[in-house]
């Protein structure tokens, strides 16, 4: 494929899933804790990567920060036991292929996977993945240029959807997406609100991009928040 890759020399990278892809972290097994609404570490951690996944719109997330386990996991180092019937490369190189192959039909376009650059994924009555990967349009010029798209991709069995697939977005657009604060956190046995968050205001931290405040009897009870790259946490009244 050297012949047609037209790439930056710095690429970003995530983990690996198969051939062709960064080694890091393939077969790298973590096992990560469980939700625990008590521990500020945690929430700190929901916070990170809630911004990551909705800044990116699913597509890329810094797995190696995160100590927890959260509803969207890496579909390049699921949880153990995740599949029977074939390893996680398996799985992420036929997902990928089949929402090119998707695409391709829809659009009449010829892409061709090149590289593999990260897969996520959430039970979702099926699988609901969000990938990242390098491909190349063989029907886009004399010189085809290896580009990196993105593709969501529902799939239960033999049934499927493609939801998205696109063009990687510019540094400008992901700039501009604009991420909400979190959904309040709900306690482990009601549906009663345990956490809540906020946006930071302008006095803030430039890093801190929402802040929380554990609910109660006590509505003096102060919002604290926490720099997106972590550190002390700084309360607010």
């Amino acid at each position: 494929m050297a012949a047609v890759n037209v790439r930056p020399l710095k690429i970003a990278r995530y983990h690996g899933a198969f051939e062709g892809a960064s080694k890091s972290m393939i077969n790298k097994k973590r096992d990560l804790k469980s939700r625990n609404l008590e521990d500020d570490e945690y929430v700190r951690q929901y916070i990170q990567f809630h911004y990551q996944f909705q800044k990116s719109e699913g597509f890329a997330v810094d797995w190696d920060g995160f100590d927890y386990a959260f509803q969207i996991r890496s579909l390049d180092n699921p949880p153990r036991g995740f599949c029977t019937t074939g390893s996680p490369a398996e799985i992420v190189r036929e997902v990928t292929l089949l929402a090119i192959k998707k695409q391709n039909e829809a659009k009449g376009t010829k892409l061709v996977l090149d590289e593999h650059i990260q897969a996520n994924f959430q039970f979702c009555n099926g699988l609901m993945c969000w990938l990242s990967f390098w491909a190349v349009d063989m029907n886009s010029s004399s010189t085809p240029e290896s580009k990196i798209y993105q593709a969501k991709l529902w799939k239960r069995g033999k049934e499927h959807e493609l939801l998205l697939f696109r063009l990687k977005p510019t540094d400008q657009e992901i700039a501009s997406v604009q991420v909400e604060p979190p959904s309040p956190l709900q306690c482990e046995d009601s549906e009663e609100e345990a956490i809540v968050f906020a946006r930071a205001g302008p006095e803030d931290d430039p890093g801190v991009p929402f802040v929380f405040r554990r609910t109660g009897a006590d509505p003096g009870v102060p919002f604290f928040s926490y720099p997106i790259g972590g550190g002390v946490p700084t309360v607010l009244y």
